[in-house]
């Protein structure tokens, strides 16, 4: 032969000189093999088995250029493809062409799964089988002793075709189903929001996918453990913890490779007790990987099966890996929702720190208390306000870049460092200083300063605040000489108070509390004064004062108390206190509130008199009154029976003719004396009737007043027929129940007086009128008014010449003509009024009713 081909390791003979002894024994044996090979006649059958790895080398460097095989180790590359040769071999062997389908077992639908879990697409799996078939014919045909027998040929080529056949099929039908569950997935994807809501779907489309599933999970990485996050069916419960590197799932997180075991109840991997507990056969479980990233671990579970199909682990492994990525883009979503919101949020704040930053430059500018920035490394003025500015008579640039003394009176400068340092070693100083304007006159102010510190510590800056207290202080002198002023005003009140003869006590609104007493309380109590917290504390300390009648005063009756609370001015309340010895003592307490300028209560002042004395003096004033009445009364009845006596006799005399004229003279005189001392002691009997007897008895019956009026007139003319009367009836009605006689006395009284008290040549009038249940008379007439001071006291008994002087006058009655006529309509149940001016002259005006008042 004319060359040595070496098939195995391409060498020639020519080599050998290059090498050793050793190597060249090695070398010849080689080449004797190589040689027996080739002159020995070997079939197809033969060449597959004794040639498998040549024809896998070969093959391998022929599919490494289709992209997806590129990336894959050797082993996962050649995957189930040498055993394929092996099984075909077998198939030839026996020389059964037409039964090759079943014979190749699951060999080419295992690869399919394969290649289509590794990226390969239909066209490159057919591709490999067509580069695996090309392989062995190429490398089998180059040798000369290839012995070619065309049934076992036919075997092969039909045993490649089943090859193609089936993983073609299985290739076509897992690709179908996979994209099915991944479309199904993104669909719900699609639909969720947040991972909360994707993992739910995702896991419930992988159990309706793959029919064997009975339990699936997602368990997310948090730190150093994986925590469920969504679980579908029985088995373990959102919030479980499982630890990285226990158990079945921290295997897989762990190792980051799948992991498949057939009898999880019993399997030592599976130690998680939530998964022992589900009665689980099967248990398959992928990490969730984002390149090297472990993101989390997704399980399935059977109780149905002890084994998951490749084409279930490959559909699972996909879905994981579909998940991992919308689990990816979900969380993506959420960051990017969370830093939208948080750029939405920073945006709205820097809007409103935008915001107020201009307001706060308004309020900077308008501001009417000056401020003013200091950069505290040069002490000099950064920035001031307007009204800093105006305030020591600059413009706001005149100022900006002085130093801060520039701004103080020259005299005052000496304590600026000493303030400096004050607010540069706490958050804030106050102090008050003397600044000096431009025109060099000075001025009070007040200072509130804040330093701004670095984040070293290192002040930077200071704000200072500054009011011009200029007011303030002269507010401050007035007011010292006002508190001097009220000090003084408080001493001579309380020696005013000592001095008044009335004891003077004052109290605070609305506690009650007694400020203040004059040194006539103590005299009058018995016992010094000391300021109590209120009136309780001070009944509680000087006894429960008394009414006349011996009840005690309720603290809300006390005159003080109504005046506090109620602002009740009370008039000389006559009430008996206690004293120091045990007596009561009567005084006369009048109180009366102190108002502000807004009518709110701030005080009540008190006054106490003691009256003791003088109650015992009216007492004796009072039965002395009484006996003289008594005595009147007496005298009035037990001088009338002499007096009848003299008027009888005198009106004897008067009928004689035989009286001569002279005596007849005198005798008249004594009548008319007589008469005059009868009216006189009827008055003083009526006067008595009605001081002791309970007032003037009344004895009503049905009458008419104007007949009463006329009768009272007419005797009126006759008495005084030099004087002009006049009388005038309005219409109406007139009937009631009187007494006619009282009635007629005081036409009498009224007219009379009026008549003694007016001009000679002046008319009294008359006038009455109907007034619905009233009827109404009025005298009146002209001449001088009555004074204010008598009209009070024009009824009282014993006044006699209350009109004196009205038309030169003079009463020769007792006084108690007025008095009577008043107890009279009192009797009726009636009033009487006065009124009496210079233009209108006196009018009296007596109301009665017609019948009797209920």
């Amino acid at each position: 032969m004319t060359r040595t081909p070496d098939v195995r390791g391409g060498c020639t003979l020519s080599d050998i000189s290059a090498v050793g002894h050793s190597e060249r024994i090695a070398v010849v044996v080689g080449r004797a093999d190589a040689y027996i090979h080739e002159i020995v006649p070997i079939l197809l059958a033969e060449f597959l088995l004794q040639q498998r790895e040549s024809i896998m080398s070969a093959w391998e460097v022929e599919v490494r250029r289709i992209p997806a095989a590129q990336a894959l180790p050797r082993l996962a590359l050649r995957d189930g493809l040498p055993r394929l040769l092996e099984v075909v071999a077998s198939l030839m062997r026996r020389g059964s062409p037409g039964g090759v389908g079943d014979g190749l077992g699951d060999i080419p639908d295992r690869h399919a799964i394969e290649r289509l879990g590794e990226g390969f697409d239909l066209r490159q799996v057919v591709t490999e089988y067509r580069l695996l078939r090309a392989c062995v014919l190429r490398l089998w045909t180059s040798r000369e002793n290839a012995t070619h027998r065309p049934e076992a040929e036919l075997v092969f080529h039909e045993a490649m075709d089943e090859a193609v056949a089936a993983s073609v099929s299985r290739y076509s039908l897992a690709r179908e189903r996979t994209l099915q569950a991944l479309d199904r997935i993104s669909t719900a994807a699609l639909g969720s929001a947040d991972a909360a809501e994707l993992l739910p779907a995702l896991l419930q489309v992988l159990r309706e996918t793959v029919a064997v599933v009975d339990v699936a999970a997602v368990l997310l990485l948090e730190e150093d453990v994986l925590r469920v996050q969504s679980v579908v069916g029985s088995g373990m419960a959102v919030g479980d913890v499982v630890r990285m590197g226990e158990g079945f799932t921290g295997t897989i997180a762990a190792t980051r490779q799948p992991l498949l075991v057939r009898a999880a109840r019993t399997d030592s991997r599976v130690s998680e007790p939530s998964l022992r507990d589900a009665d689980l056969s099967a248990l398959f479980g992928v990490p969730l990987l984002l390149g090297a990233q472990l993101m989390g671990v997704v399980l399935m579970g059977s109780r149905a099966t002890h084994e998951l199909s490749e084409e279930d682990q490959f559909l699972f492994r996909a879905m994981a890996a579909r998940t991992t990525a919308l689990l990816l883009q979900a969380q993506a979503h959420a960051r990017e929702r969370e830093a939208r919101a948080v750029a939405e949020a920073s945006l709205e704040r820097l809007r409103e720190s935008e915001a107020g930053l201009r307001r706060w430059a308004q309020v900077f500018k308008r501001l009417g208390v000056g401020v003013a920035v200091v950069d505290a490394t040069e002490e000099r003025l950064r920035e001031v306000n307007p009204a800093f500015a105006r305030m020591h008579g600059y413009s706001p640039e005149e100022l900006t870049g002085r130093r801060l003394e520039d701004t103080y009176a020259p005299e005052a400068r000496g304590v600026l460092p000493r303030h400096v340092a004050a607010a540069n070693s706490k958050p804030s100083h106050e102090y008050e200083s003397l600044h000096m304007r431009k025109d060099g006159t000075r001025f009070p102010a007040f200072t509130h300063v804040t330093a701004f510190k670095d984040e070293s510590g290192r002040v930077e800056q200071r704000v200072a605040t500054v009011v011009d207290i200029t007011q303030r202080r002269a507010m401050e002198m007035d007011r010292q000489r006002l508190l001097g002023a009220i000090e003084a005003e408080r001493a001579r009140l309380a020696s005013v108070l000592d001095q008044m003869p009335a004891g003077v006590f004052i109290a605070d609104a609305p506690s009650g509390r007694l400020v203040m007493a004059s040194r006539q309380v103590e005299v009058i109590t018995g016992r010094p004064f000391h300021p109590s917290t209120s009136m309780q504390d001070y009944m509680s300390d000087n006894g429960v004062s008394l009414h006349p009648d011996g009840r005690p005063y309720a603290m809300e009756e006390l005159p003080l108390t109504r005046s506090l609370h109620h602002g009740e001015v009370v008039q000389g309340e006559e009430m008996l206190i206690p004293r120091e010895d045990g007596q009561n003592i009567a005084v006369l307490l009048s109180s009366a509130p102190i108002l502000d300028r807004e009518g709110t209560i701030v005080a009540a002042v008190a006054t106490m008199v003691d009256v003791s004395e003088r109650r015992r003096a009216q007492e004796a004033s009072l039965q002395a009154a009484r006996f003289g009445e008594r005595l009147i009364a007496i005298v009035s009845h037990d001088l009338r029976n002499p007096l009848n006596a003299i008027q009888l006799s005198a009106t004897q005399l008067l009928h004689s003719e035989a009286l001569p004229e002279r005596e007849r003279r005198l005798v008249t005189r004594i009548a008319r004396s007589g008469d005059r001392m009868k009216r006189m002691i009827s008055e003083l009997l009526d006067f008595t009737r009605g001081r002791l007897g309970g007032g003037i008895p009344i004895q009503r019956t049905a009458g008419d007043f104007r007949a009463v009026v006329r009768l009272g007139v007419d005797e009126l003319e006759a008495a005084w027929p030099e004087r002009k009367l006049a009388f005038r009836v309005e219409p109406g009605r007139y009937e009631g129940e009187w007494d006619g006689d009282r009635l007629l006395q005081v036409v009498s009284n009224l007219g009379g007086n009026a008549l003694q008290y007016s001009p000679a040549d002046a008319p009294v009038s008359f006038k009455l009128y109907d007034d619905g249940d009233f009827v109404v008379l009025e005298v009146q007439n002209p001449g001088e008014p009555i004074s204010p001071e008598m009209l009070p006291r024009l009824f009282d008994p014993f006044r006699r010449g209350a009109m004196a002087g009205v038309g030169g006058a003079s009463s020769s009655g007792l006084g108690l003509g007025l008095y009577i006529v008043e107890q009279v309509v009192k009797g009726h149940g009636g009033r009487i009024e006065v009124t009496s001016t210079a233009q209108a002259g006196t009018t009296v005006r007596v109301t009665l009713p017609r019948l009797p008042m209920a």
